[in-house]
């Protein structure tokens, strides 16, 4: 049976805060603990649209996982809006 390492990499969301709350939850989904500081929503008035954020995420899991987790954001972001996410590869313990 294989044996399912655990790591941590940092997950880099960039796009509406509502976005980030939906990696987050495709993270857990798929086993992975994130631990992040939820971003303060800025609106200048009633109607207009939410500024973009960039939110730094520690995710602790399977490295698998975590993947499966983003490509299922991307796929569900695709096209709704502009946003993107990157995985960090410097894993101090890998």
């Amino acid at each position: 049976m294989p044996v399912m390492t655990q790591t941590t990499r940092g997950v880099t969301y960039r796009g509406e805060p509502a976005g980030a709350f939906l990696l987050e939850d495709l993270l857990e989904r798929e086993g992975v603990t994130v631990e992040w500081e939820r971003p303060d929503e800025q609106r200048s008035s009633i109607g207009e649209m939410t500024q973009q954020v960039i939110v730094e995420m520690v995710a602790a899991g399977n490295l698998l996982a975590i993947k499966v987790a983003v490509a299922k954001f991307r796929k569900h972001m695709h096209g709704k809006t502009e946003t993107e996410v990157t995985i960090g590869d410097d894993d101090p313990e890998d």
